[in-house]
């Protein structure tokens, strides 16, 4: 029996990430100077579904980001099944984009509604986080739907995306928000250890200590290197 075909286009800002999801996806790796691309990409991969003895073709399509070519995205989009929309946690800029453009397009431009997942990219980035990840959490749930923090570079989140939209597609009330809880709780684990994540310096006026955080001792060490250049 032939696989059922599922149509699965990712949209995003330029740099965000799709090209390296969909690499880690499909070929389980990970490209550190992927350039953005320049003209859409296709491939393809089929997941076996056991508990529904289902298997699900996904055809994914990979679109250029760049503003420019904006226009030339609906081509692809209007017929999907799935819509992922790809932000950047490091880039407020890139998420604002998903709101205030790709979704307003897509459900303007899509014969049929699809089914949307935003996925929160790069958080192996996390200390230069810029979005907060319950802001992309009720993006999702505004326009209904799944949601997922993923890492291209680590592969983090990226099978269990494409699990829950599989699930998603096979039996709609399926709670997907339960099952994205190893990304968002390895994210959150990140994020404490971060910030719980301190050094003890000595100070030079006698045996004074404070608690400082590492970002701070690099630019303690680059003062004092200062001091003694010309």
């Amino acid at each position: 029996m032939e696989p059922e075909s599922i149509k699965v286009v990712l949209l995003g800002e330029a740099g965000v990430g799709k090209t390296c999801i969909i690499k880690q996806f499909v070929e389980k790796k990970f490209e550190q100077n992927t350039d953005s691309s320049l003209s859409a990409q296709f491939v393809s991969k089929s997941i076996d579904y056991a508990d529904f003895s289902k298997t699900l073709k996904f055809d994914i399509w990979d679109t250029v980001g760049q503003e420019r070519f904006r226009s030339i995205a609906k081509i692809f989009y209007k017929d999907a099944h799935v819509v992922i929309l790809v932000y950047d946690i490091t880039s407020k800029k890139s998420f604002n984009a998903l709101n205030d453009f790709w979704i307003g397009e897509i459900k303007n431009n899509c014969n049929k509604t699809p089914l949307f997942a935003i996925i929160g990219n790069k958080i192996d980035l996390y200390a230069k986080q810029e979005v907060d990840q319950l802001d992309g959490k009720d993006l999702a749930k505004k326009i209904g739907g799944i949601f997922q923090l993923t890492s291209a570079k680590t592969a983090e989140g990226i099978s269990q995306l494409f699990d829950n939209i599989g699930k998603k597609i096979l039996k709609p009330s399926f709670q997907y928000d339960k099952t994205d809880k190893i990304a968002k709780d390895n994210y959150n684990k990140k994020k404490e250890e971060e910030k719980n994540t301190k050094v003890r310096i000595k100070l030079n006026n006698g045996n004074n200590n404070k608690d400082i955080n590492e970002n701070e001792v690099g630019n303690n060490n680059n003062n004092k290197r200062k001091k003694g250049c010309c």
